[in-house]
């Protein structure tokens, strides 16, 4: 059964790029475009992962990312972070990867395959 990942980011065109991407290597998707919305797909869907924008209209990733982990069922899901911002915010855990947009497709598979093993 393919590994499920939850896109959560406001860009279509980057949803649609960072799908396309993750089908052609086997791995399941979702999608949400706030974070009230990937908050529900995630108490949903349950992914293997989650891929995070930390600039989004409405509350931001740190605001996913500090709600997500209050979530008994969701809150042991890794991580990627994947922003055009800059430093990582300090509410977000040691140890969480940040990939650069624009994205370096093989860092951004390598860090999937290990961080969904």
């Amino acid at each position: 059964m393919a590994k499920k990942i939850l896109i959560v980011d406001d860009d279509p065109t980057i949803v649609a790029f960072l799908e396309d991407l993750l089908r052609d290597h086997d791995y399941s998707t979702c999608a949400a475009h706030s974070c009230a919305e990937g908050l529900e797909k995630a108490r949903q869907e349950k992914p293997d992962l989650v891929l995070l924008d930390m600039e989004m209209p409405d509350k931001g990733g740190t605001m996913f990312y500090a709600n997500m982990r209050k979530e008994t069922e969701i809150r042991d899901t890794p991580v990627v972070v994947v922003s055009g911002v800059g430093p990582r915010p300090p509410a977000l855990r040691k140890g969480v990867p940040t990939i650069s947009k624009p994205v370096d497709v093989s860092l951004l598979l390598t860090t999937v395959a290990e961080r969904i093993a």
